[in-house]
């Protein structure tokens, strides 16, 4: 049976050891490309998603946060809570649950964001004149709260600014507002955490829908976490009474058990140091139940933008925390992240490396086996390496010795290098900074290692803090380096301040051209015009493919996806990650089996259009055509055959599935298609789990639902508003308790408006 597949999956291709005389892991990888494949123009998508420890975080490539403060509410009255998060810029980052009660799936809704909130945004969402939607309260650094009335509705919220000085309250600094009906006499009180540490009270005198505050002291109940107060109110231990959980500037938890009743509350601090818990710097808790079992669960927000996660594994009397994540969200190092690919352990995919404001570097290892990347944590401080402040990491083959080695740019301008003296699958690192004490750029040192010259060794070239670019040519050989001051400003070339090269053949002429973050957070590019063996760049553009990542972009060029072209990561100040996906040269896969689902091995799978190919199948009876430009292609098993067609094969990977020599299903319609299509899962039949593609044409009112073959309803994947494009989701093979289901078929029925589709999934254990 045939299959059409937008595949959202960066998976692994044939292991690609690197080239030795290059030594630099990705060099090697990319340098195949087809000849007459020169397109100056890349077709980049963003993308957001990836599998983190295991979990689908939907956005993770969204980039960072500082100083996160999250609050729940229902911003589309789909009747699920919404998550919103302050930053320290201001901005308001909106998160709507496109899953479900039980299993919730983020997605970056809008980022709000108004010039008189001003810096360290602490909103929080109420139906302040009680008309049935949620209206807008952000304090801020100054002390004050900003109103914003919902001109809108509940299912669509259109927030008016009316105010930046609401009840002219000023506490000073850091306001943190929160409402709850203290006094148990139907209508919102007003607490406000404060700067100093303590906690305003202003009770309301008015109604539910005309509130009147009076300020009834500024230090509520004597309560003093030090500084950064952010109060969350809370019936903790189910007694119906509201308990208080106050976050501070240290990290801590602060915890006051309500000793009184709901209408005359007695505060009783039962510990400044909540289950231990510890957020790093300025905790902002929040309590939801994430998984619709009937407890709370805990997220906490902190000063470097990570959003922790504690599951409540107890009951709704008795919390039982376990972490879960310090990155719920989306992946985040804290502050000035930057980083770099590199193949660590010798398993043929790109790791990721990143480092940050605190001189650490992030260790994420490529597990590369779910339908989109996948990571896993491995450290936060990879081998006890201590660069200072602010470390940019780089990998490079330096000695020619077949495994990598690691320098680090530091804030003082210098860098280290740590040789490695294990293998390429087992790095043992040791400090041996002597030949590069020379190298110093004043400050910010941002290295970035290629062949420039085309004479088989590596050259360096570092940014720094100026904005221009110092260039190290290497007049050594590739394994004992001689490195010559060529030029503290290469080319003349000056992106404003805190300049960060990577390089690669974009253009595919066979010469490296260049990227450079700046620290407005855009990316210039200059395209090499000469030959391998002698540069010449030229000037492009100072805002490349629209890129602006707000502060520090930091790009690097790899093979992210491991389909043979480069694609784009990129930090920023606030110390998360963006990924550009190049689709100009694609992939099609799939497998070829017989009747009876039996692999077929050196089955062949012919290949025509603007790259003509043939190959046959491994093992497994799976085949790929990798590097294939945006174009149109056939793929077929024998002449004469059907021929499976895509006009134009304009996505990064589809998927072909041939039963025997012929049969496959012909596709209707265009490969982008125009109305709402939902495609066949992927694999089929599957074990543990498929993925579901789908493509909406507008924005919806999407549910779509598993049902076994008796009628009876087994999942919700999705029941909600989805904004348009290509969609994905994952099926596990479990019903909405949480228990696996038999083996056997199901049904996915897509549902929107008046239309709907159901394909037939297989599972088989």
């Amino acid at each position: 049976m045939g299959l059409r597949m937008i595949v959202c999956l960066f998976s692994k291709i044939l292991p690609l050891r690197p080239g030795i005389w290059m030594g630099v892991i990705w060099i090697a990888l990319l340098l195949f490309s087809w000849s007459d494949s020169s397109s100056s123009e890349i077709k980049w998508r963003k993308e957001l998603g990836a599998q983190v420890d295991g979990r689908t975080v939907d956005c993770s490539f969204v980039g960072g946060m500082e100083y996160a403060k999250p609050s729940f509410a229902d911003i589309d009255g789909d009747g699920k809570l919404d998550l919103l998060i302050g930053d320290l810029n201001g901005t308001i980052r909106f998160f709507r649950n496109a899953g479900t009660p039980q299993e919730p799936k983020w997605n970056l809704f809008s980022d709000f964001r108004d010039s008189t909130i001003g810096e360290r945004s602490s909103p929080v969402l109420v139906d302040i004149d009680a008309d049935g939607d949620q209206d807008l309260f952000v304090g801020n650094q100054e002390g004050k709260i900003c109103f914003f009335r919902n001109d809108g509705n509940k299912y669509s919220p259109v927030w008016i600014r009316v105010t930046d000085y609401y009840a002219s309250i000023d506490v000073g600094t850091e306001s943190v507002p929160t409402f709850v009906d203290i006094d148990d006499d139907k209508d919102l009180d007003l607490f406000v955490g404060r700067g100093d540490g303590a906690i305003s009270y202003y009770q309301n005198n008015g109604t539910k829908n005309t509130p009147l505050w009076n300020l009834v002291t500024e230090k509520y109940d004597s309560i003093d976490v030090g500084s950064s107060s952010t109060p969350f109110f809370v019936d903790l231990d189910a007694d119906g009474d509201m308990d208080m959980l106050v976050g501070e500037d240290q990290g801590n938890i602060n915890f006051y058990r309500n000793t009184g009743n709901k209408a005359v509350p007695i505060w009783n601090l039962v510990s400044d140091h909540y289950n231990s818990i510890d957020a790093g710097k300025r905790s902002a808790p929040a309590l939801y139940d994430i998984d619709a079992d009937s407890d709370l669960d805990l997220l906490i927000g902190q000063d470097q933008g990570k959003t922790l996660f504690y599951r409540n594994d107890g009951s709704i009397y008795l919390p039982s925390w376990t972490e879960v994540t310090e990155d719920y969200l989306f992946m985040d190092v804290g502050s000035n992240s930057r980083p770099v690919l590199a193949d660590i352990d010798g398993d043929g995919d790109m790791d990721l490396f990143a480092g940050e404001v605190e001189g650490n570097v992030n260790y994420f290892r490529n597990e590369a086996t779910g339908p989109i990347s996948s990571w896993s944590t491995i450290t936060e401080n990879y081998f006890a390496i201590q660069a200072g402040d602010y470390s940019a990491p780089a990998f490079a083959d330096i000695d020619q010795d077949g495994d990598l080695d690691l320098f680090i740019g530091k804030k003082d301008g210098t860098i280290d290098f740590y040789q490695n003296i294990g293998t390429a699958g087992s790095a043992v690192w040791i400090l041996a900074s002597s030949q590069y004490n020379s190298m110093d750029v004043g400050s910010y040192a941002a290295p970035a290692f290629v062949d420039i010259d085309h004479d088989s060794d590596l050259d360096i070239f570092i940014g720094h803090m100026q904005g221009k670019l110092v260039f190290y040519r290497n007049d050594g050989t590739p394994q004992v380096p001689l490195w010559n001051l060529a030029s503290e400003n290469f080319d003349s070339i000056d992106v404003g301040w805190y300049s960060a090269p990577t390089f690669g053949d974009l253009d595919l002429d066979g010469d490296y051209d260049l990227l450079i973050g700046n620290g407005d957070g855009r990316v210039f590019f200059y395209q090499n015009d000469g030959t391998p063996q002698a540069y010449s760049f030229t000037y492009i553009s100072d805002f490349y493919n629209s890129i602006d990542v707000g502060d520090r972009a930091t790009p690097m060029l790899g093979d992210f996806d491991s389909d043979g072209d480069w694609d784009l990561l990129l930090g920023e100040s606030e110390g998360g990650l963006h990924f550009y996906r190049n689709l100009t040269l694609n992939r099609i896969k799939g497998k070829v089996t017989d009747e009876a689902d039996k692999p077929l091995m050196n089955a062949v799978v012919h290949l025509i259009g603007l790259k003509s190919n043939s190959t046959f199948t491994d093992s497994s009876g799976s085949y790929e055509f990798v590097g294939l430009p945006v174009g149109d292609y056939c793929v077929f098993r024998a002449q004469g055959s059907f021929k499976y067609c895509f006009a134009p094969l304009d996505s990064d990977t589809y998927e072909v599935n041939f039963v025997g020599t012929t049969e496959v299903e012909e596709p209707s319609g265009q490969c982008s298609p125009n109305h709402f299509q939902l495609f066949p899962n992927y694999p089929n039949p599957f074990n543990p789990s498929t993925n579901i593609c789908y493509f909406l044409p507008q924005e919806a009112k999407v549910t779509l639902i598993i049902y076994n073959l008796k009628g009876e309803q087994v999942k919700v994947l999705a029941d909600g508003f989805q904004t348009k494009g290509e969609k994905r989701t994952i099926w596990d093979g479990k019903d909405s308790q949480g228990n696996q289901v038999a083996s056997g078929v199901y049904l996915c029925k897509l549902q929107t408006g008046n239309w709907s589709k159901s394909i037939k999934m297989l599972l088989l254990k």
